[in-house]
């Protein structure tokens, strides 16, 4: 693996830590920040996408977390039967009428951003082995 494909895999684990901050704060404060939503918008365009064929263009589509690397690391950690409840919990920490509702989704919505951080990181400190070019 190179360092650029190293360097996507720890962007993308900041990314992931910018919202768990930001989820935290509106759990633990009741603050819903400003640029949560067009984080978790990036989050879903990329969900919608997983666990289908990756090409080109649909990362493309996917936005800022639609680098290869992220997409394989949404791919591990979200399982197809859990994609579509995660697709709506985080809806819901966008369009909850009720803070309590906004705060259990949020809640459940960490605990995925954990786990994806930290399958992030583990890419990052353990890099894939170079496959040797064909002479």
């Amino acid at each position: 693996m190179g360092s650029e494909s190293r360097s996507r895999y720890l962007v993308f684990a900041l990314r992931i830590r910018k919202l768990t901050d930001s989820l935290i704060a509106l759990v633990e404060e009741g603050q819903y920040p400003p640029d949560l939503n067009k984080g978790l918008k990036a989050v879903l365009a990329s969900l919608a996408g997983s666990g289908e064929r990756t090409k080109v263009r649909s990362l493309k589509d996917r936005g800022s977390f639609g680098h290869y690397e992220n997409a394989l690391t949404i791919g591990e950690v979200v399982q197809a039967h859990d994609k579509a409840a995660l697709i709506q919990k985080l809806k819901m920490v966008m369009s909850s009428k009720t803070q309590a509702e906004r705060r259990a989704s949020a809640l459940q919505a960490i605990d995925f951003f954990d786990a994806l951080e930290g399958r992030a990181l583990y890419h990052y400190n353990h890099p894939a082995p170079r496959l040797a070019a064909h002479k």
